[in-house]
C-alpha cells in the first residue's frame, strides 16, 4: 500500500557514536536522493539529517523502506545489519505524520523547541525538490508543517529561552568565563551553526572572536552586516594556533574529526574548554583524556539544558493543540486526494470500456442510435462515479477507506 513511512534514528534511540555513522551532509543527501529515485516501490522521498537525527521519510510501499535503508548504507559505506539495528521503522501513516509534525516543532529535539530544526527541514525539502523526489504529497505536507510552525511562533511562548544547540553551547561556556583572565575564543567552521554561535557570543559581550574556516568570504560578509571585527584564519591553521585560545567551539561540516588526541602536546596544555557541536563529530572523543581539556559534545549539551526544558513545558500542550489542527487538515486533504486519484482511475477505465464497446457496436447501429447509445453510457458512468464518491465520503474509518481505495485501483488500473 502506498503511504507515508519513516526510517528514524535520533538522540532518543542511539548514542552519538552511532548517529555520526549515518549523518548526511548536503552532498550526501543529494547522492542518497539520486539513488532513492531508482527505488520503484517509492514515489517520494525526503531526507532530514541534523546533529541529533537522521530521518528518511518516504511515500511508498513497505518494501521500499528497506531499499532506502540500503541506499543510505551505500552512501555512508555502512553495513545494512548495523543500519537495521540502528534505525526504527514506522509504517502506521498517522503515527509517521504526527511524529514529523512534532519533530518540525522541536518537540522531539534534544533542546526542546530547537529553532534550528525548522531551517534544517526547509533545507531538506529544498534538496528533495531539487532532486525531484518531492511530489504532490511531500509538497503539501511541507506547506502545512510550515504553516503550523508559524502559528506556534506567534501564539505560544514555546520559542523563548534556549532554543538551539548553538545557543546552548554558548550558554554552557558562560559558566567558565570566570576561570580565565581574558577569555580567548575561537569558532571553527562558519556555516549556519557557526554564525549562530558567533551571534550569541557577541550578544553576551564577546567581541574579540577568531574564526577558522575554509574560506574568508562568509566572515567578511558577517563583519559587514553586523559591524563586527572578527579575525579570520584558514582552517588548516587551526592545529598550530589552537594553543592561543581558552575556548574552542567547533561546528564544521566534516566526515571525520579534524582534531585528534595526537594534536595536543600534553606538556603545553593548561586548561581549555572544547565544545563540539558538529555531526559527525569534528573533535575525536579521546581528546577528553588529555590533561586540562574539558570536551563537550552534543550529548553533553543535551544534559545541561533541563532548566530551559522546565520553562518551555508550560507551552507544550498549546503546541500539540496547534499541531493536531494542522495534522487533521493534512490528513483530510490526503484522504480527499487519494479518493480523487481512485475516482480518476475509475473514470479513465470506464471511458476506455465505453470506447471499446462503442467501437464494437457502432457499425451495427444508425448514427442516431449510436448517439443515443453513447449518451446512455455516459449517464451510466456518471451515476457509477457519483455513487462511488458518496460511498467514499461516508466512510469514516481510515483503514476501511484505504481498503476501498485499494480495491478501486486494483479493479480499474
Amino acid at each position: 500500500m502506498i503511504q507515508f513511512r519513516l526510517l528514524s534514528l535520533s538522540h532518543k534511540t542511539t548514542d552519538i557514536a552511532v548517529r555520526e555513522r549515518f549523518a548526511l551532509n548536503q552532498n550526501e543527501v543529494s547522492l542518497f536522493l539520486d539513488k532513492a529515485k531508482q527505488v520503484t516501490s517509492v514515489e517520494e522521498v525526503l531526507a532530514i539529517s541534523t546533529c541529533n537525527r537522521t530521518e528518511i521519510v518516504c511515500f511508498g510501499d513497505k518494501s521500499g523502506a528497506y531499499d532506502l535503508l540500503y541506499c543510505l548504507c551505500q552512501v555512508k559505506l555502512q553495513n545494512i545489519d548495523i543500519a537495521l539495528r540502528a534505525f526504527s521503522q514506522e509504517h502506521d501513516e498517522v503515527t509517521v505524520l504526527r511524529y514529523l509534525f512534532e519533530v518540525s516543532a522541536g518537540l522531539e529535539s534534544q533542546i526542546l523547541g530547537d529553532a534550528q530544526i525548522r531551517s534544517q527541514i526547509k533545507q531538506a525539502y529544498q534538496l528533495a525538490d531539487k532532486a525531484q523526489t518531492a511530489g504532490t504529497y511531500i509538497h503539501r505536507l511541507m506547506q502545512v508543517i510550515f504553516s503550523a510552525n508559524k502559528k506556534i511562533s506567534s501564539q505560544t511562548g514555546f520559542r523563548t529561552g534556549i532554543s538551539s544547540a548553538s545557543y546552548a553551547a554558548v550558554d554552557m561556556i558562560e559558566e567558565y568565563r570566570s576561570m580565565f583572565k581574558s577569555t580567548q575564543i575561537a569558532i571553527v567552521g562558519f556555516g549556519e551553526m557557526g554564525q549562530n554561535v558567533c551571534k550569541h557570543l557577541c550578544s553576551k559581550g564577546h567581541t574579540e572572536l577568531t574564526i577558522f574556516n575554509r574560506t574568508e568570504e562568509k566572515v567578511t560578509q558577517f563583519n559587514e552586516k553586523f559591524k563586527t571585527e572578527l579575525s579570520y584564519f584558514p582552517l588548516d591553521h587551526l592545529r598550530r594556533k589552537m594553543y592561543q585560545f581558552d575556548i574552542i567551539i567547533s561546528s564544521p561540516s566534516v566526515t571525520a574529526p579534524i582534531l585528534q588526541k595526537s594534536d595536543f602536546d600534553t606538556s603545553d596544555v593548561l586548561f581549555k574548554i572544547l565544545v563540539d557541536i558538529s555531526m559527525p563529530r569534528s573533535i575525536a572523543p579521546d581528546v577528553a583524556s588529555v590533561p586540562g581539556i574539558m570536551l563537550y559534545d552534543m550529548d553533553d549539551i543535551g544534559k545541561v539544558t533541563q532548566t530551559a526544558l522546565e520553562q518551555k513545558k508550560a507551552s507544550i500542550q498549546d503546541v500539540r493543540n496547534i499541531l493536531d489542527i494542522y495534522l487533521e487538515e493534512f490528513v483530510q486533504w490526503q484522504n480527499d486526494n487519494k479518493n480523487l486519484e481512485a475516482i480518476r482511475s475509475m473514470k479513465a477505465a470506464l471511458q476506455t470500456i465505453k470506447a471499446e464497446e462503442m467501437d464494437r457496436y457502432q457499425r451495427l447501429m444508425s448514427e442516431a442510435s449510436s448517439c443515443t447509445y453513447e449518451q446512455v453510457m455516459d449517464a451510466m458512468i456518471q451515476k457509477i462515479i457519483k455513487k462511488t464518491v458518496v460511498t467514499l465520503k461516508s466512510i469514516k474509518n481510515e483503514n476501511e477507506r484505504k481498503v476501498y481505495n485499494s480495491l478501486i485501483n486494483q479493479t480499474f488500473l
